[in-house]
């Protein structure tokens, strides 16, 4: 029965810390705030941390938000460097090229979300993304609407 207690007591112990952990409220760097305030004045994001790279050790900051009804997400790096702006499109939104090379190649696969992206060294692309044998996957076109690759993701 003391076994049955300690583990229940544990079992409790954990999942109290794992939902004070999702609440938590993510507080950017200086650096971060102040870029991104620059950036856009006046919004008030909700923000997460992110690790990426290779050895998913670079931390960054990913500022979550609405502009002009548009969701976006600007990420920085924990210095306050700008590395990506995310906006959400609507499907119906999608350049027809890319629509009928998605209606062409994945006609079973139903667009479950579409952004255009642009990184810090100006390059743009858009990313479909769709789910795959029940994994995300993210199909990337360049600015010209042409097919560049596919990358699955955690999500």
């Amino acid at each position: 029965m003391k076994n049955s207690l300690l583990v229940l007591s544990l079992f409790l112990s954990f999942l109290l810390h794992a939902q004070e952990e999702s609440s938590k409220t993510v507080v950017p760097t200086l650096e971060v705030e102040k870029a991104f305030q620059k950036d856009f004045p006046k919004i008030k994001p909700s923000w997460r941390e992110e690790y990426t790279g290779d050895d998913k050790d670079e931390l960054s900051f990913d500022a979550d938000f609405t502009l002009n009804n548009t969701n976006m997400t600007a990420v920085y790096s924990f210095i306050g460097v700008f590395k990506v702006l995310e906006f959400e499109i609507k499907t119906a939104d999608i350049p027809a090229k890319i629509s009928s090379y998605m209606e062409r190649n994945y006609p079973k696969n139903k667009i479950k979300k579409a952004a255009k992206v642009m990184r810090n060294n100006n390059n743009i692309t858009f990313e479909i993304g769709i789910t795959i044998n029940e994994k995300w996957v993210d199909v990337v076109f360049n600015k010209e609407c042409d097919f560049l690759k596919m990358v699955q993701k955690d999500e």
